[in-house]
């Protein structure tokens, strides 16, 4: 569950919802996919993640830090799976699956690297993620 002590980064509602949603699948090491407008690029499409951890940096927005897994087509046109922050705001739609992530990867920083405020985070003591040599 979302931590309950009071916040000192302005969370919109929708923000609210959504660390409502995903802090749970955080915890329990869940895939998730993500409905994500791209502010830069403008870019609209479905994101699938290990979701890591929720946070802010100061005065900055509230972030999910997530490990992606660019699917076929995404792959196709040169996405590359690796660590990205998505912003809360610019997340429209989730969708908690079944699939949970082998473990924590190796260079995971449950600390947000220098986020000021965590609101959920996964758990460093977890088996760390080990990638099978080829």
């Amino acid at each position: 569950m979302p931590d309950t002590q009071p916040s000192r980064c302005k969370m919109t509602p929708h923000e609210q919802d959504l660390v409502t949603i995903i802090c749970p699948a955080i915890q329990s090491g869940k895939v998730i996919r993500i409905w994500y407008q791209n502010t830069t690029s403008g870019l609209q499409d479905w994101r699938t993640v290990e979701p890591y951890l929720i946070g802010s940096f100061p005065r900055k927005h509230i972030q999910l830090s997530a490990w992606f897994l660019p699917s076929l087509d995404q792959s196709m046109v040169g996405q590359k799976e690796g660590w990205r922050t998505y912003l809360l705001k610019s997340i429209s739609e989730v969708q908690i699956l079944d699939e949970i992530f082998p473990g924590l990867r190796l260079d995971y920083d449950p600390l947000g690297n220098g986020m000021k405020e965590i609101f959920c985070a996964a758990k460093k003591h977890a088996i760390p993620f080990m990638k099978i040599a080829e």
